[in-house]
């Protein structure tokens, strides 16, 4: 009698363990339903064609999907929604021996025993074998390489949609990113997990103010410094006229915007801000994190930072750490145009330091007889100087034909496939200029956790140079063109768009660029107003 309790219970735990094997849950079937909704608009040929209206096509397989309670009844709504779509014929083009960066490449999923059945996956694979090879209607490539989102419904005004809109929206993005973002590959979290954890946060949220805080907090999940959301929510923003940067892990002022306004506010180079209005700024910091994309930590606490800091009060109450003293002070915010900061950032164009030392201000305008002028005053200095600290112009080109000799690959780059979405293309590499007469002195470059997008890339240029030497602290490893697109109910998103590898294959995105000579800011050289890194740049050119 015993032996057959034990067995009677053995198979219902069994049975149990069968049942809740081929059984889904919700999140489950949606996330599988996100997927298959953006695989079929890329790859399937007549969806590509524009011949459905696809957010109606959402609309009306969502409650089959939700209603869905095994992997065979699941794959049934979808085989019978591939099936209404038309006749796929056999792809002769498909068969392509590309040189594909395909590190972002994964329909692994569609091959998924826990999730589909056999006949569902052979059917997803025929599909990505025979895919669409003509224009989509839904996407396109730009000149410059990166995508183009087109024909899709904006839904403009509608700014805490129903849930099931909120899901559109939510699937829409993900894929975007699945199959066109060149750096899915290196964030923290994986893709996957990312679109699993989000749908019940995105289902779940109260009102505008918690959907725009999650969505905030899908963007970041990019870790990329190009990567934001706007929801027009940002006039009248104000700012303190100075930098705050992550130093020795404090919030410190690190620069000015105006060194006047900033004087009038009492605030100081090397200044530790430890409260705002009264709350801990470390404990601020915390929670703004997860809402900030950054490539790095450094970054994303620095943009954190920049947010933290700003507002639409004109005036903050600060405590700040001031060599021995710990001061209160009330700093008043102004519109960031009374600065006129990006007209004073641009004053010092080149200077020689020392007779035998050369300094360009990168950030400052150039026409190509400044830089023969240049080159022509510099051609008996020891070292120059090339200061990439701030934003440059894209004028490096014209640099380096006085510097090179010999052309020299700056990097590689790959652009989305768009026929075969998830891969990326290799461009034709750029190369530098070249000159039989060049500068054969020290070339010394100066980057600092400042330095981003163009300023990397232009530092990767000089950096082809023989006797080039990198100087400063990571940088924001942000590298390639900045794409921005269209979030449903108007908003607007970006990322970057275009992959960037040094010739040898490393990565410069999230890493930052090479450094020969780190050399970090530190709370006594702000104080005692110093520039470290300058300071090593001008004790190497003297070497």
């Amino acid at each position: 009698m015993k032996n057959k309790i034990r067995l009677i219970l053995f198979l219902c735990i069994v049975g149990n363990s069968i049942n809740a094997q081929n059984g889904l849950t919700a999140t489950e079937k949606l996330a599988s339903f996100g997927k298959i909704y953006g695989f079929l608009k890329y790859y399937h040929p007549e969806v590509a064609k524009g011949k459905f209206d696809w957010d109606k096509e959402f609309m009306n397989y969502l409650p089959q999907v939700v209603a869905a309670t095994n992997k065979e009844s699941l794959s049934k709504v979808y085989i019978d929604w591939i099936e209404s779509l038309g006749e796929i014929k056999k792809c002769k083009k498909c068969d392509s021996d590309e040189n594909y960066f395909d590190k972002n490449f994964d329909l692994s999923w569609t091959q998924d025993t826990a999730i589909f059945t056999n006949d569902l996956s052979s059917k997803l694979k025929y599909i990505e074998n025979n895919r669409n090879q003509g224009d989509n209607y839904y996407v396109s490539t730009e000149p410059i390489g990166y995508i183009k989102i087109t024909n899709e419904p904006i839904y403009e005004g509608i700014e805490y949609p129903t849930e099931e809109y909120r899901l559109l929206g939510l699937f829409k993005y993900w894929n975007t990113i699945e199959y066109f973002y060149p750096y899915k590959y290196l964030t923290d979290q994986d893709w996957d997990a990312v679109l699993k954890e989000m749908i019940p946060k995105i289902q779940n949220t109260l009102n505008k103010s918690d959907y725009q805080s999650t969505l905030k907090e899908l963007v970041a999940k990019l870790d990329d410094s190009h990567a934001w959301i706007n929801f027009g929510d940002i006039a009248n923003i104000k700012s303190l006229p100075v930098k705050i940067s992550n130093i020795e892990n404090q919030a410190v002022i690190s620069g000015f915007y105006n060194d006047s306004i900033a004087d009038l506010n009492n605030l100081k180079l090397g200044d530790i801000i430890l409260k705002i209005n009264g709350s801990d700024v470390k404990s601020e910091l915390e929670k703004k994190l997860k809402f900030v994309s950054g490539s790095n930590q450094n970054s994303k606490i620095n943009k954190a930072y920049d947010y933290l800091f700003i507002g639409i009060e004109d005036a903050v109450k600060l405590t700040v750490a001031r060599n021995r003293d710990t001061l209160e002070l009330t700093a008043n915010r102004y519109d960031f145009g009374v600065f006129n900061y990006l007209k004073n950032k641009k004053k010092t164009k080149l200077k020689s330091i020392t007779e035998n030392i050369g300094y360009i201000n990168m950030a400052s305008d150039f026409i190509k007889k400044d830089i023969d002028d240049i080159f022509k005053s510099f051609e008996n200095k020891r070292a120059i100087i090339i200061d990439l600290r701030h934003y440059p112009q894209l004028k490096y080109n014209l640099f380096l034909r006085h510097l090179n000799s010999v052309k020299k690959e700056i990097y590689k780059a790959y652009d989305p496939s768009i026929h075969y979405p998830g891969n990326f293309i290799f461009r034709e590499t750029l190369k530098t200029s070249a000159s039989r007469k060049t500068y054969n002195g020290k070339v010394i470059i100066l980057v600092n956790h400042e330095s981003l997008s163009r300023s990397e890339f232009t530092a990767m240029a000089f950096q082809t140079v023989d006797n080039a030497i990198t100087v400063g602290n990571k940088t924001v490893g942000t590298d390639g063109s900045n794409k921005m697109i269209e979030y449903m109910g108007g908003y607007k998103t970006a990322f970057t768009g275009t992959g960037i590898l040094y010739p040898d294959g490393t990565e410069s995105q999230r890493k930052g660029v090479k450094i020969d000579v780190e050399i970090k800011p530190t709370i006594n050289g702000l104080r005692q107003g110093r520039d470290e890194v300058l300071e090593k740049a001008i004790e190497i050119a003297n070497e």
